[in-house]
């Protein structure tokens, strides 16, 4: 039989997945370290300080690759933490899309205040239900917010390049929105197996694929992230950059 005839064992498709989780982590840190820079660098007011809530976002998918790769190396206890930090990271990403959208196309600044509301409310409810409730009603109430949060933020992203075309923040903005959609198919394949009887193995495969997805995804925002950093320092660089002459005669 070829190799793809062979069906893999347990322990191939755990390493497999642990590689999806590593790769989740290390490329959200990755992007964590870039964003910072940009923020505190390249952007001015007002565009500055409201990505503090993406940040947040990009850091609770560092933990969830960590407590993933704890899950299936450690212990059984890191699973809620996994799922934790998905929630953390659609609430934090929808608010901060949403902040972000708002700082380019405008926005009153009173309105900051029911961002850390929403996102207070949103884990206070997810914790209740997953606390009290059946395992079945949490999956199918987690796929629903998912659907919601994945929604909302995708609204604002468009919203967000429509309105600042052209600029570093509309750039960022696009190379994000595919990791959001890979790790909201991650998060939703893993429910399919209690929400929909007889679909585990298949929400497992699906999960699988879209960790790596999302690790891929996440190494290029970070990439384009730093990119951005290296087009503003080339507007300076003196192999490329054409003094007029009268900065020419001012030299002299």
């Amino acid at each position: 039989m070829y190799p793809i005839q062979i069906a893999p064992d347990s322990t191939a498709l755990s390493v497999a997945l642990a590689l999806g989780y590593l790769s989740v982590a290390a490329a959200s840190l990755c992007l964590l370290w870039y964003l910072r820079a940009f923020a505190q660098r390249l952007l001015v007011e007002p565009y500055r300080d409201r990505w503090r809530y993406l940040a947040v976002g990009v850091g609770a998918a560092a933990v969830y690759g960590v407590a993933g790769l704890a899950e299936l190396s450690l212990t059984a206890a890191a699973e809620p933490f996994r799922r934790g930090a998905t929630l953390f990271f659609f609430v934090f990403c929808a608010v901060g899309v949403r902040a972000i959208h708002r700082s380019v196309a405008g926005g009153d600044a009173d309105e900051r205040l029911l961002a850390p509301a929403l996102a207070v409310a949103a884990v206070v409810g997810w914790w209740a239900t997953y606390l009290l409730a059946d395992p079945v009603v949490v999956a199918a109430a987690e796929v629903v917010g998912l659907l919601a949060a994945t929604s909302f933020t995708i609204y604002h992203a468009v919203g967000t390049v429509g309105a600042a075309e052209g600029t570093s923040v509309a750039a960022v903005t696009r190379q994000f929105l595919p990791a959001l959609v890979a790790l909201a198919v991650v998060a939703a394949a893993e429910h399919a197996g209690v929400v929909v009887s007889g679909a585990a193995a298949a929400g497992r495969g699906v999960a699988l694929v879209g960790t790596a997805l999302a690790g891929a995804f996440l190494f290029a925002t970070a990439v384009a992230v730093r990119q951005q950093g290296g087009e503003v320092e080339r507007l300076y660089d003196e192999t490329t950059w054409r003094r007029t002459a009268a900065e020419s005669d001012l030299d002299d």
